[in-house]
């Protein structure tokens, strides 16, 4: 494991219930692994399919975008913390089989690019991710993240 809960939270801005991602296993330059373990207790299983309880797809697509964001910042370094790291667009995504309560969800995503916007020193980066379980590909999708200078971003909104 190269990170544990408690690093990660150090590292990007996520507390329960609302973090999704348990362990990194695995950093390259552009490909991370790490996983998330769902319980029957979760909130969102309380109300989602009530009778069939199954992870919402946005909640899977967030767990896809936080191990991307964990990606980007070890990718740009130290320098990370003055950058947000924010959704910027989702090019697709699908859905092939539900993740239950119990479920290990393995969270994979890969840098396919990292592209300058504007002529500031924010980027846009184009991502493939996919989340499996016992290998299984669950949901795969390509992401656009955008890096945008922290002070600069929060003065303006």
């Amino acid at each position: 494991m190269i990170y544990n809960k408690e690093q990660i939270k150090q590292i990007i801005p996520y507390q329960e219930p609302f973090l999704f991602i348990d362990q990194v296993d695995k950093i390259e330059d552009d490909k991370i692994s790490g996983s998330y373990q769902t319980q029957d207790s979760d909130y969102y299983f309380k109300g989602h399919f009530v009778n069939f309880k199954i992870m919402p797809g946005s909640l899977v697509l967030e767990a896809l975008g936080q191990i991307s964001s964990l990606l980007l910042r070890r990718k740009i370094g130290p320098e990370h913390k003055n950058y947000h790291f924010l959704a910027y667009g989702i090019r697709s995504a699908q859905f092939f089989k539900p993740i239950f309560p119990g479920d290990k969800i393995e969270l994979n995503a890969q840098v396919l690019g990292m592209y300058p916007l504007k002529e500031n020193k924010n980027k846009i980066a184009h991502i493939k991710a996919w989340a499996s379980v016992r290998g299984e590909i669950k949901a795969e999708c390509r992401l656009l993240m955008a890096i945008v200078d922290k002070k600069e971003f929060e003065e303006k909104f």
